[in-house]
């Protein structure tokens, strides 16, 4: 069938714009291979109105349950979206399960976690390795941690994975640390929490094929130094996913969708994007769900308009 309305992602962008389209009575499909984002995984949210202290992952569930009573909105879960081609005068939108048409489309797909770019680093997934402090946090527990990273995500994953573990040492490649203030603080508090500056990550020392330890260079004296750690949580921020929509829709050198910033309109007429993948000044849930509340009344004038 075709659909007014095509959502791509499953973070609080496109949850809130299929809120919106849902309310529009627009036919829509929202296409994602699973809800929550970045979001999902953000631990305690303390800055979301509505709520002094609520999990990310809990959040998200009960936004997904508001649109999943709506009747308009038809949810294709478990479906990675590969491209978008125009025909015509509609969007076919490729999945890896088939594919599907529509009349607009909203890109809120969101982000990935950046790299280290060490040899052999995607294979020590799982056997100490990790990009996600609140999902493997628990393994950490009475064990030696490494977080590497200076930024919001890796303080706020600190801040999270003392309470469990034995040991925190934070690798910045910075000066100094960066992120809201509250949380700096939090961490002065933490008497399980070291910070390394100026640090620059090298390799992992691995026993039998596991993380014992990491390597880093002193970037004031040149100077490699060890330290030992069962988990490592590597938090040096995202890359957006945006490679699958890059031949319709203009990118900047981060890879960000660029949009208008008034209305949400890529490059291509019918596009829209919204959240984290877009050149927004801050990632953040309810920044992402505005966006995706805007991005949405910006497709229904759209389809009105035609």
């Amino acid at each position: 069938m075709t659909y007014e309305a095509i959502i791509i992602g499953g973070g609080p962008a496109a949850i809130s714009a299929a809120l919106y389209m849902g309310r529009y009575k627009k036919k829509t499909a929202v296409i994602t291979d699973s809800f929550g984002g970045l979001a999902g995984i953000a631990g305690e949210v303390e800055n979301y109105p509505g709520f002094a202290k609520i999990d990310g992952f809990e959040l998200i569930d009960r936004a997904v349950k508001q649109i999943r009573d709506l009747s308009d909105i038809d949810i294709k879960e478990g479906h990675k979206v590969d491209g978008i081609a125009k025909v015509n005068n509609l969007f076919e939108v490729t999945t890896e399960n088939g594919e599907y048409d529509s009349k607009g489309i909203i890109i809120c797909a969101g982000m990935q976690p950046r790299r280290l770019g060490i040899q052999g680093e995607d294979n020590l997934i799982g056997k100490g390795l990790s990009y996600c402090a609140t999902c493997d946090g628990p393994l950490s527990k009475n064990k030696n941690v490494v977080v590497i990273g200076g930024g919001r995500s890796a303080t706020e994953s600190a801040i999270d994975l003392a309470k469990i573990a034995k040991k925190i040492t934070i690798i910045n490649i910075g000066k100094n640390l960066s992120g809201e203030q509250i949380t700096l603080d939090k961490l002065k508090k933490s008497d399980n929490v070291f910070i390394v500056n100026n640090a620059n990550t090298k390799d992992f020392i691995l026993e039998k094929g596991f993380i014992e330890g990491v390597k880093y260079e002193n970037r004031k004296d040149g100077k490699i130094k060890k330290i030992p750690a069962q988990m490592v949580f590597v938090e040096i921020g995202q890359i957006p996913n945006s490679k699958p929509f890059e031949e319709l829709v203009k990118t900047n050198k981060q890879k960000e969708i660029i949009i208008n910033h008034q209305t949400n309109e890529t490059s291509q007429a019918g596009i829209y994007a919204s959240g984290d993948i877009t050149n927004v000044a801050f990632k953040q849930i309810i920044i992402a769900a505005g966006e995706g509340a805007k991005a949405a009344m910006s497709l229904n004038r759209y389809l009105e308009s035609r």
